[in-house]
């Protein structure tokens, strides 16, 4: 067990599915009540129902839209209600589609800036409150790599990721005083629902096979595989531990080493 873990509560957005499903299954694992939120009613009531009855812990699912500020305001409300206290954020929710950077519509770029920009943003200002209140606690954002290696099929992943970077660090000099420590995680191919699905696109526009463009993408990672869900899960849990008590404003790369820049 990761000292501690046990007894926090903590909210992870985007939490039905792929990543962030892997870190609620994570935190629950080291004994964290987690509220998580999605937009999909269906996927959000059957993840907290398995997650619960394979940890043990407390799981509450909270249907939210991370483009509506409403929606967030009331989030972190009937979190800090359900769970009586808050320790953890993990932004994670995310919305990304694929378009030529000559070419992106100001709605496709709009709906990647609102949803992960400014639903991060919205989330963690009416995290910090309640997290100073409870004596400090942690915000991780998930990144992506796109803000390390430009697509020009992919621009909008890049401008949100690299701007969740730079927020996490100005956030963690904003709050460090309250006991708040703020990191960034950029995983590199990670093996979800949303990424396969990617995988798909990319092969119908290239007329080749998802298996020949998955084959691709692996041939391209140093340990020869995908980053798996809870390969990301394992750092976050471990980020917000008292084992990393001494990080903050770091962005950390999980992508097998496909990364390709030399970052001091």
């Amino acid at each position: 067990m990761l000292p501690g873990l046990e007894g926090k509560a903590a909210l992870v957005t985007g939490g039905s599915k792929g990543i962030g499903k892997a870190i609620a299954y994570a935190l629950a694992r080291e004994g964290c009540a987690v509220a998580i939120c999605a937009r999909g009613a269906a996927d959000l009531q059957a993840a907290a129902a398995e997650i619960g009855d394979a940890t043990g812990s407390r799981v509450i699912p909270i249907r939210a839209d991370m483009t509506v500020p409403e929606d967030i305001i009331n989030l972190v409300r009937e979190t800090v209600s359900g769970l009586g206290k808050l320790d953890i954020l993990v932004n994670n929710a995310v919305n990304s589609t694929s378009d030529r950077a000559s070419q992106i519509p100001d709605e496709v770029i709009l709906n990647h800036i609102t949803t992960k920009v400014m639903g991060y943003i919205r989330c963690a200002r009416e995290c910090v409150p309640h997290l100073a209140a409870a004596g400090g606690g942690r915000i991780i954002n998930i990144g992506g790599m796109a803000a390390r290696n430009s697509s020009p099929t992919n621009p909008g992943s890049g401008v949100t990721n690299s701007a969740m970077s730079n927020y996490a660090k100005a956030l963690s000099d904003d709050v460090a005083a309250d006991g708040i420590l703020v990191n960034c995680i950029h995983p590199g191919s990670t093996r979800t629902e949303r990424y396969m699905g990617l995988v798909a696109e990319r092969a119908a526009r290239s007329n080749t096979t998802p298996e020949a463009e998955l084959a691709q993408s692996v041939a391209e990672i140093p340990i020869g595989r995908m980053v798996e869900p809870d390969d990301i899960a394992n750092l976050a849990a471990f980020l917000c531990s008292d084992l990393a008590s001494a990080i903050t404003g770091q962005t950390i790369a999980v992508d097998g080493g496909g990364g390709r820049g030399v970052h001091f």
